[in-house]
């Protein structure tokens, strides 16, 4: 029970906002941190693992979880604990290699229609500057809501990836959505605060 404690207690000082910054290279000691932390809580939901890296707006209004490759090996090692088994080296070497070079966003969002979420249209604001998404991921249809019939209608999941290029481990970025109707969701992210 102690040694449970003490674990939890070191993980919560690692994953505390007075982390080093995101690392887009993650040396040994970071991976075994990553994998230990994602395997060792895979009863907990997405949202409550990676709560460090999400800012959420509320039920019926949206949220972006920021997923760096740190954030992307703990949820690797989750998923492979689901399973009762320990990533391989070639599946966190693959996923390292998939996130290189690029910031990723996991993203709840709300819609009255059943099919919003491909109409959804993503920009990443960096200094005085917007870029433009190289992937994204929008399911033809939503899902319904637990307040279903009433608003907030659907829920979706997306996903949206941008180019890393200039931005440093301490700058600061904005996730803009827009839906169909022009409405605007912003997230802001201060890098610094996340690993």
């Amino acid at each position: 029970m102690k040694r449970e404690l003490l674990y939890i207690i070191l993980f919560g000082v690692l994953l505390s906002p007075q982390a080093e910054g995101v690392q887009l290279k993650l040396g040994d000691k970071d991976i075994k941190e990553a994998i230990y932390y994602g395997s060792h809580r895979k009863e907990l939901s997405h949202p409550e693992l990676l709560k460090a890296w999400r800012i959420d707006l509320g039920y019926g209004v949206g949220s972006a979880t920021l997923i760096t490759p740190y954030a992307s090996l703990i949820i690797l090692a989750k998923e492979s604990a689901l399973t009762s088994r320990e990533p391989t080296e070639r599946e966190i070497q693959k996923e390292l290699e998939e996130k290189s070079g690029q910031i990723s966003f996991g993203c709840g969002l709300y819609g009255e229609e059943i099919d919003f979420a491909p109409n959804c249209k993503a920009a990443l604001e960096y200094k005085d500057e917007k870029r433009g998404t190289t992937q994204t991921s929008l399911p033809p249809s939503a899902s319904y809501t637990k307040s279903y019939p009433a608003s907030p209608r659907f829920w979706a999941l997306c996903f949206f990836r941008f180019p890393m290029t200039g931005i440093g481990a301490n700058d600061k970025v904005t996730l803009v959505l827009t839906d169909a109707k022009g409405k605007e969701l912003r997230f802001p992210f201060e890098l610094s605060q996340l690993r």
